[in-house]
């Protein structure tokens, strides 16, 4: 969505030898271009640097030159390649000064710590630019920092993600607002997002193009959409400028419920974007409880179930029979029908799920069996086949997949989809569709 003119815009500059070489991926930029977003100064321009002074000193100056706000990720540590402060302090001819709450809280820091003193390499930090504002990191020992250079807003942060996030959640953006003069009614960017998994990108979006051009102007005027596909899913990002928060959410609900016919069988509610949060919690919902049985994607189903707070609520157990005999003896499979059919088969991914539910005494089993590769695969059955079935109140429901790609690929998307057809058949149960 083009940002509309007159509004502040902002440059992200992440400062690392590991994000140029590819060690560290760059999560912060992507997560900063969010939160920049919702308080209407979107992102024009990202740069990434390493950690040389003239690098971080060019990218900062060319980042004030196209944007009003300038937010610089990375090198504020204590060791000697962290030359984020410094530079930025010599970029717009500001002197480093001790300050005093900074230095108490990083004797209070190493204090606790078991130090009877503040490291020699880490007394610097609590020099900051004269001037600057100065924002506690609850998270670690480099503070966040903002200044106003040339007629810019300057915005310094750590580049441990955890600590970025905690200073810029702990009081920024209104200080940001308060020198950029953002008037939130007229500034902020709503969104609204949609999770899908099930239907590849292109697919989705020609199908949604055509229900959208049967829309009435009116109600989708104003609001733009973007496709943000990955390995498991689509997710749709709905955008309105502007305006207050009621109304856009009241234009939100119009337009999905003139495209939920498209939406409704692929798409799922949950705040993390997670399809296991989804089941969990139509599961516990409906006072269900689930178990698996995983033997192409060795455990993945239990663990992304398990991540979630609360699992124990919903979930009894799972097995991981990767063997015949664990079928067997695990589970309850039929040996003939694994000699007969093959341990990738429709009835022995049925035997599966049924047999785990029946085993942990779970309202709910998932069975699921293919051939992940690189090796393993025939001309019947080849890599990327896979059979799931989930077992719900006693009753058995299976489909034969094909995934392509490798085998991670393979295993996560087979994992995905099984977890997306326990979460149509809950809401199927409930009544909702």
């Amino acid at each position: 969505m083009a940002p509309e003119a007159g509004l502040p815009s902002a440059a992200v500059v992440s400062v690392g030898n590991e994000l140029l070489s590819g060690h560290t991926v760059d999560t912060n930029a992507a997560w900063l271009g969010r939160i920049l977003a919702d308080w209407g100064v979107p992102v024009t321009r990202r740069y990434t640097v390493g950690d040389r002074e003239a690098d971080i000193r060019d990218a900062v100056e060319a980042a004030g030159a196209v944007a009003h706000l300038v937010v610089v990720t990375g090198g504020l540590g204590p060791t000697p390649d962290d030359l984020t402060k410094p530079t930025v302090a010599a970029l717009y001819g500001l002197d480093l000064v001790v300050d005093e709450g900074v230095r108490a809280a990083l004797e209070r820091r190493f204090s606790d710590a078991g130090s009877e003193e503040v490291p020699p390499l880490s007394r610097g930090q609590a020099e900051v630019p004269s001037g600057a504002v100065v924002f506690a990191n609850p998270e670690g020992t480099a503070p966040g920092l903002l200044l106003e250079a040339h007629g810019r807003v300057v915005v310094m942060l750590p580049g441990v993600p955890s600590e970025m996030k905690a200073i810029v959640r702990g009081g920024l953006g209104s200080e940001v607002a308060r020198r950029l003069r953002l008037a939130s009614a007229e500034r902020q960017a709503h969104h609204r997002i949609v999770h899908t998994t099930g239907l590849p990108e292109t697919t989705l979006a020609e199908r949604l193009e055509e229900r959208l051009a049967d829309v009435p102007e009116a109600i989708k005027t104003g609001i733009s959409l973007a496709y943000l596909p990955d390995l498991l899913g689509v997710d749709l990002r709905f955008s309105i400028a502007g305006g207050a928060t009621a109304d856009a959410e009241k234009r939100f609900d119009a337009l999905l419920e003139s495209i939920d016919p498209v939406l409704r069988p692929w798409r799922f509610e949950a705040p993390s974007g997670d399809i296991a949060e989804a089941v969990s919690e139509r599961l516990r919902r409906s006072g269900r409880t689930l178990a698996v049985a995983e033997s192409c994607t060795g455990g993945l189903i239990a663990k992304r179930v398990t991540d979630l707070p609360g699992s124990s609520d919903v979930f009894m157990g799972g097995v991981v029979v990767y063997s015949n005999a664990a079928k067997i003896e695990q589970v309850g499979v039929s040996p003939s029908d694994i000699e007969r059919e093959g341990a990738v088969s429709e009835v022995v991914a049925r035997q599966l799920a049924a047999g785990v539910a029946l085993r942990f005494r779970a309202d709910a089993g998932i069975g699921i069996t293919g051939v992940a590769g690189p090796g393993g695969g025939s001309d019947e059955k080849p890599v990327g086949t896979v059979w799931i079935a989930t077992s719900l109140d006693g009753t058995v429901e299976s489909e034969l997949t094909r995934f392509p790609g490798s085998r991670a690929a393979v295993r996560e998307g087979s994992a995905q989809a099984a977890l997306a057809r326990l979460h149509r058949r809950l809401v199927r149960a409930s009544g909702e569709d």
